[in-house]
């Protein structure tokens, strides 16, 4: 009888994981988005389908690659760093195809109904000062690097399952709020970029990193829920169950990056709420559900016995 291989996981990876997993059932199933509304779409059609081509071959080298030469076993492990970004802003056309009304007014009405003058307050927090609202820019953008950092010590520390649960439990959030955006798409209470400088102020900073935005977010109706609280708030939680340290560093930035978030009139309170409620659905969900779609424990599910598993 031939030995089988049992599958293993490490931090650079030379298996197909629960995120690889993910990551290329949500880009099918943007591909069918896109095949459906591909007349409204016109020659974005093509653009799209092609970045998603592209997205689904890297995911594909990576995972044969990383068995042969370290460096490939790290870019496999940190994909997710370059899926996510790319895959989010290619929401945009999608969203206004399939979900061309907004929900700003409701969200607006709701928020003055559950939380009055609160947003109005949160907004006006020590009369906004510019060193302020430029550190406030800060602590938005760190929520790009949140995720990288907790994910680069855990492997270093070679904890390969928290690495693992992470990474996935983090694409899981991020793709569950993608969800929202096609659900509910709000543009959120934001400043018209002709009035940035004078209604949100700040300074130097504050202008440079408005330009970031302005060029590295291209998706819009992206306010509900809030991916800046729920990534921000899983990350934090992870930090909590694997490392102390990682915690007592990670616990201003979150709570600054929340802050940030009505501050710098991104999102409405309710929002940041939908974003917390996510963060811990996700949480109670990732570890549940990374099992049931790994794929070597499909394929063992179906009596299949394949080496690159």
């Amino acid at each position: 009888m031939r030995n089988t291989v049992e599958p293993t996981l490490s931090n650079g990876s030379d298996r197909i994981t629960a995120a690889d997993a993910l990551s290329l059932t949500v880009i099918f199933l943007l591909a069918v988005i896109v095949a459906f509304f591909r007349r409204q779409l016109g020659a974005d059609a093509v653009w799209l389908l092609g970045t998603f081509a592209s997205l689904s071959l890297f995911i594909l080298l990576a995972i044969v690659m990383s068995g042969r030469r370290p460096i490939w076993g790290m870019v496999h492990a940190f994909s997710p760093a370059l899926i996510l970004p790319v895959l989010f802003n290619t929401l945009g056309p999608l969203i206004d195809c399939s979900s061309p009304a907004r929900w700003d007014a409701e969200f607006a009405r709701l928020d003055a109904r559950l939380f009055g003058d609160l947003a109005a307050l949160w907004r006006g927090v020590l009369g906004r000062p510019a060193w302020l609202t430029d550190l406030s820019y800060l602590a938005y953008v760190s929520y790009y690097l949140t995720p990288v950092v907790l994910a680069v010590l855990l492997y270093r520390r070679e904890t390969k399952d928290d690495f693992r649960q992470l990474v996935f439990t983090v694409a899981l959030t991020f793709y569950a709020s993608y969800v929202g955006y096609f659900m509910f798409p709000t543009l959120g209470p934001r400043v018209p970029a002709h009035s940035e400088a004078w209604l949100i102020g700040g300074g130097a900073v504050s202008r440079g990193v408005r330009l970031f935005i302005e060029a590295a977010e291209r998706t819009r109706a992206d306010a509900f829920p809030s991916g800046h609280t729920a990534i921000a708030v899983v990350c934090l939680a992870f930090a909590w169950r694997t490392s102390t340290a990682a915690f007592v560093g990670l616990a201003p930035v979150v709570a600054a990056i929340i802050f940030s978030t009505v501050y710098l009139h991104y999102h409405y309170v309710v929002d940041v709420v939908a974003g917390l409620g996510l963060a811990g659905a996700c949480m109670w969900a990732g570890p549940r559900l990374e099992p049931v779609v790994e794929p070597s424990t499909v394929l063992r599910r179906f009596g299949l016995r394949l080496r690159l598993w």
